[in-house]
């Protein structure tokens, strides 16, 4: 697609699609590779850019033989090098990362030659790195231990890896403590008949969408999920409150977009580590908001929105290259007064391929017009009235 585009302002409707959720299939990607499978490395033109690094950096461990080096390429995608790190020492490999973007500034580890033992993880940084050592630890002589000095935020991301793990027959023991013992010398069996989920964090934008007043129809959403992002119903109904952000943050960009449509202070807390993504979320919002003429304020953990119920004001925009600011942008292009100009749409592929394509079709059926919505538990758009009461949209 191309990279820079115009975004005519309006109210959409039609049917959607979100993707696979990486999450999901990044973790049954490298469960099944660590049980010898590697049917699930073959390339999908629906893949998004990092479940394409996952992929070819799997490709390159399988090759690689132990004791000797394998380079990884991980794109942008920090899933990846999260979870390949101490799965690639586990195997006895020595791992060159190679990084674009902001990965290379972004939080990571050198495990060196992984043996097995007690591991004390900061619970505030990214539960990813949990991630990874619950991967590779089963696959060592001995037992291990993985604590935690803080409180595990995106505790619903260790959730799902855990549930992955089962499935892959590895067992893994939470103590009343919340720390997770490991036993070693694990052997992980295929669960190719698993098949990945339908993405919340990308099917959030239409979530939120909905929430400004479009009427978007979300296809093969799975209503019981281990997905954090499927929190993005509940959050939606937050605003004018505080809604805690540590446990499903990738949704932030587009909660704040609607939030920005309701004529009161939205206050987002725990958005510290929103600061270390594909891009400095809190002061990329900060800038899209103020250009679509809403006041925000930002603090060392947290983010309060001034909304307001007058259209947004058209505007250029800058995604920052990340995809999800992208997303938000174009959410917020439907409550505009004015076409919008995003400078890098393609940014979108690195989890959403499909995006703007599908955005591309929906139908303008009003102009955007003042006023207060929502999304109801079942997906289908509602309004508020002047009490606040949810009350069905025909």
């Amino acid at each position: 697609m191309e990279k820079h585009i115009s975004i005519k302002p309006g109210l959409r409707k039609g049917r959607v699609r979100p993707p696979v959720s990486k999450s999901h299939l990044h973790r049954l990607l490298v469960a099944d590779f660590l049980a010898g499978d590697f049917s699930r490395l073959c390339s999908d033109e629906s893949d998004s850019e990092d479940i394409k690094a996952t992929k070819r950096c799997l490709s390159a461990l399988g090759a690689a033989r132990r004791g000797g080096e394998a380079l990884l390429d991980c794109g942008e995608s920090g899933s990846t090098m999260r979870f390949l790190a101490p799965v690639a020492a586990a195997l006895g490999v020595k791992a060159v990362f190679k990084k674009a973007g902001r990965l290379a500034e972004r939080p990571s580890k050198d495990y060196g030659s992984l043996e097995s033992g007690l591991f004390r993880l900061e619970g505030n940084v990214s539960s990813q790195f949990a991630t990874g050592l619950l991967f590779a630890l089963p696959l060592l002589e001995g037992d291990s231990r993985i604590e935690f000095s803080s409180p595990l935020e995106s505790r619903g991301y260790v959730d799902m890896t855990l549930d992955v793990l089962r499935g892959a027959g590895i067992r893994i023991d939470e103590t009343p403590s919340g720390a997770f013992e490991v036993p070693g010398s694990q052997k992980y069996v295929s669960q190719k008949s698993v098949a990945p989920e339908t993405d919340w964090s990308g099917a959030a934008f239409w979530v939120a969408a909905n929430a400004m007043g479009n009427r978007i129809e979300i296809d093969a959403l799975p209503e019981k999920s281990l997905q954090p992002d499927a929190a993005v119903r509940r959050a939606v109904r937050g605003f004018g409150g505080e809604i805690d952000m540590s446990g499903f943050p990738d949704s932030f960009p587009a909660l704040a977009v609607a939030a920005a449509r309701v004529p009161a202070v939205t206050r987002f807390v725990k958005t510290r580590r929103l600061r270390i993504k594909e891009s400095d979320r809190v002061a990329a919002i900060a800038d899209l908001l103020g250009r679509f003429g809403v006041k925000t304020e930002a603090g060392d953990d947290f983010f309060e929105v001034r909304g307001t119920d007058r259209p947004f004001a058209a505007a250029a925009v800058s995604s920052f290259g990340d995809h999800r600011i992208a997303m938000a942008a174009a959410v917020g292009a439907t409550c505009a007064d004015g076409a919008v100009e995003i400078d890098d749409a393609a940014c979108a592929a690195k989890s959403y391929p499909a995006f703007f394509d599908q955005f591309s079709r929906l139908e303008i059926f009003t102009q955007a017009l003042p006023g207060l919505a929502a999304v109801g538990s079942d997906g289908r758009t509602q309004r508020r009235n002047a009490a606040g009461v949810l009350r069905r949209q025909d």
